[in-house]
């Protein structure tokens, strides 16, 4: 981290009026106009007005990752939900190795941000695992909601869990991982686009389908389109009725699901994509997904 990013790091959580003007200049710098949160059309916009302004108090509950596995369960079903081997306000080493020596691999996070995420398996060294315990730990400490902007966050009382870790479908040398961007309507329909994330360690590229057909959608955010055509997962229906229960108390919401040789598993849920300052490949396509989404975007 350079010396300005640890200057900002310091001030945004202190000074709302830096937070003001650095979210801005970082929005016209990612996407090339400036923004109008007051009146906001695209989708970036309508993102950072919900930053600004949001209303729902699920936003918080739901961007718990232990919070939410409670509500996923009641909604969906507990069969959706990754199995949790740890939850506590602090882990030793110690406790990383017996957790590991007891139930395999695991993925170590906290439960108040978007990461890091640390992969703890059998290949993991000592050294590994203390920087992993001491990363999580900090992790803790950091208003998170402050930093991004994205208040819900702050209203999370930041604890650690360590998450069972998936193993990839017959074949596959990575977890696929879905998601379904949900767009609530006035007479209650649900209108959804898929995205998929590919070669995240290599040679990271997106690609958006349409929710129901799978048509390709001709544009990208942030990461480049490769690929133009999906391979419809096993149950994909439902997936999309899981996505779509999920969603419906929101004017939009970002479901992740894996799909693990046919069984579905809920991933998280996320209420400001890319925290509203992801470039899309043209203007219109941001517009576009802005009219998608015709709720009143504080909830």
């Amino acid at each position: 981290m350079n010396f300005a990013k640890k200057i900002l790091r310091i001030l945004m959580p202190k000074f709302q009026l830096v937070r003001f003007f650095y979210f801005r200049y970082l929005f016209f710098k990612r996407n090339k106009y400036w923004p109008d949160f007051k009146n906001p059309k695209t989708y970036n916009e309508k993102i950072n007005l919900r930053k600004r302004e949001y209303k729902h108090e699920l936003f918080s509950v739901c961007s718990d990752k232990i919070k939410a596995k409670e509500y996923v369960a009641e909604k969906v079903g507990d069969d959706v939900v990754i199995e949790n081997y740890f939850v506590g306000d602090s882990i030793s080493a110690e406790k990383i190795k017996e957790i590991l020596n007891e139930r395999g691999d695991f993925f170590l996070k906290a439960n108040h941000n978007s990461g890091p995420v640390q992969l703890i398996s059998s290949e993991s060294t000592d050294e590994q695992i203390r920087e992993a315990c001491k990363s999580v730990n900090e992790q803790l400490d950091i208003d998170f909601g402050k930093i991004v902007n994205e208040r819900w966050y702050s209203d999370i009382t930041p604890r650690i869990l360590a998450e069972k870790s998936l193993e990839p479908s017959n074949g596959e040398t990575d977890i696929k991982d879905y998601k379904f961007h949900c767009f609530k309507q006035g007479n209650g329909y649900i209108r959804v686009v898929l995205h998929v994330d590919y070669d995240r360690n290599f040679n990271h590229n997106r690609s958006f389908f349409e929710g129901e057909s799978l048509d390709w959608l001709p544009f990208s955010l942030r990461y480049p389109a490769i690929y133009t055509k999906l391979k419809v997962p096993e149950n994909y229906q439902k997936m999309l009725e899981i996505a779509k229960k999920l969603a419906e108390p929101f004017s939009y919401v970002r479901v992740d699901l894996y799909n693990v040789n046919g069984n579905i598993y809920f991933g998280e849920m996320t209420f400001a994509h890319g925290s509203g300052a992801e470039e899309f490949s043209a203007y219109c396509y941001d517009e576009w997904m802005g009219n998608y989404w015709t709720g009143d975007p504080r909830y």
